[in-house]
């Protein structure tokens, strides 16, 4: 299911979680937060494959966060969809939003083993 965004709901409930998050310290994000977000594109890559860092922009500003935080969040989700690294703090190191990702759909990818 996708949102008038474009979002897949579960992207859709993050930015709304992370808004929710932000309120409660004045419109900050918290490390923590930060350190889930990160773990979640690490650990749920096939969530954020496809996700326009620009839909997801406008979802973060349309439930009022921040836009010194929503410059960080797009920037660290441009980096994952590069191939980029992140590493979140150790405490959230596993950590993968509820709900899980969607199904991926399409051609499973092939292992360097299969070649």
């Amino acid at each position: 299911m996708t949102h008038p965004e474009g979002l897949p709901s579960s992207v859709a409930s993050i930015a709304e979680y992370l808004a929710m998050m932000a309120k409660g310290y004045d419109n900050h994000l918290k490390w923590n937060e930060q350190a889930m977000f990160k773990a979640d594109l690490m650990n749920a890559r096939d969530r954020w494959r496809g996700v326009a860092p620009e839909a997801f922009a406008a979802k973060l500003r349309q439930e009022g966060v921040r836009e010194e935080d929503i410059l960080e969040l797009v920037d660290w989700l441009k980096k994952a969809q590069s191939g980029r690294h992140l590493v979140p703090e150790r405490a959230y190191r596993d950590h993968i939003f509820s709900p899980p990702p969607e199904a991926r759909t399409g051609r499973p990818g092939r292992h360097s083993r299969d070649w």
